[in-house]
């Protein structure tokens, strides 16, 4: 498993040149609660608060991924006055989003997509994320953590990527009416209610777009220009068969065409 180093005490990748910095490997010792170096008897004390460092490595066997709750978890250790963050088996665009964003939301500006997300033409997940999936820790001094900015900021330079929200003009499903016939309104009887799939109850028309954003479909405009709430039984088994999802919207007056949009996209850059 490879390993990269990124800090300002001058600590080195291989386990040779850093005495004082021992890499743990996993399985054997892995305990969540422990930082990935362990430190001798003067960085424990760390007088100066000087003590920081990133790390990225691959795949940890063994080790599960930490999804929800932005994907990383932290632990201040009040003996060394430290704050260390951690992700573990993910892949970049899952670091990156912090898993808010779905990939119909993600716009990848680099040399090989196969490397920062996941899909199911490359085979099996686990081999996937074997190869690709990676840890990443980031330790400073508790002072030195003031936002989330100083995780994004060191994961762009480690990674080598610049992200954010930008816009891109992307492909897109256009949500329109095809009449003027109201087939929609909803008849107010009954609370709002979905299961965002197959039942759109007195909600309003755009909801169709979660179920397109779950399948991993391209983002959906709604262009119908309907205020008002719906009432659509749809009955969609698989929201990624566009052909079915457009026959089951016809008995509506509504289709779903396919066109390009400017949009806001979460954007990831390589930039070297």
């Amino acid at each position: 498993m490879p390993l990269y180093l990124f800090s300002s005490i001058g600590l080195y990748a291989q386990q040779k040149d850093m005495p004082d910095s021992i890499y743990r490997r996993p399985l054997f010792d892995f305990d969540i609660i422990r930082p990935v170096f362990k430190f001798n008897k003067e960085q424990q004390s760390n007088t100066n608060r000087f003590l920081r460092y990133s790390v990225l490595t691959g795949y940890r066997e063994g080790v599960e991924p930490i999804k929800g709750w932005a994907n990383f978890a932290g632990y201040t250790d009040t003996l060394t006055g430290t704050r260390r963050l951690y992700m573990f088996n993910l892949s970049i665009e899952e670091m990156l989003t912090h898993g808010m964003k779905k990939t119909s939301q993600v716009l990848l500006e680099v040399k090989d997509p196969s490397k920062y997300r996941y899909d199911s033409t490359q085979g099996s997940k686990d081999a996937w994320l074997k190869k690709n999936a990676h840890c990443y820790e980031l330790l400073l001094p508790v002072s030195a953590i003031t936002s989330s900015k100083q995780l994004e900021d060191d994961l762009a330079k480690t990674l080598g990527v610049r992200f954010g929200i930008e816009k891109r003009f992307v492909n897109a499903l256009v949500l329109i009416r095809t009449s003027n016939k109201d087939k929609i309104k909803s008849s107010g009887k009954e609370k709002p209610e979905t299961d965002m799939k197959t039942y759109f109850r007195n909600v309003l028309v755009n909801y169709l777009a979660y179920p397109l954003m779950d399948a991993d479909m391209p983002p959906m405009v709604d262009e119908t220009g309907y205020k008002d709430h719906v009432d659509l039984i749809l009955n969609i088994s698989d929201w990624k068969d566009l052909v079915a999802v457009r026959k089951a919207l016809r008995k509506y007056d509504l289709d779903l065409k396919e066109e390009k949009r400017e949009l806001e996209m979460f954007v990831i850059t390589e930039i070297r």
